[in-house]
């Protein structure tokens, strides 16, 4: 889906529902050299360190835990795509 719409930017959970994990979709987004600029926020209740250095790793622009600031996410969605 993200290789077809070409989003700015992709909010993530790690925690989804069928196949595939947060770290999984981060993985495949920040992998592929067509969608690697595309911002990728995490925003789950996930709040452990160890979850938070994985995603950091696997290339994420930001980790939110749960509950989050809206006006945090729109500071940080500005930073990275602009508007």
């Amino acid at each position: 889906m993200v290789e077809a719409s070409r989003p700015d930017a992709v909010i993530l959970d790690l925690m989804m529902p069928g196949g595939l994990d947060g770290f999984d979709v981060l993985t495949k987004i920040k992998s592929d050299e067509s969608t690697r600029t595309i911002c990728v926020v995490m925003l789950t209740a996930k709040g452990q360190a160890s979850d938070i250095d994985s995603a950091i790793i696997k290339g994420a622009d930001a980790y939110l835990i749960k509950p989050f600031s809206p006006l945090q996410l729109t500071r940080i969605l500005q930073e990275h795509i602009g508007g």
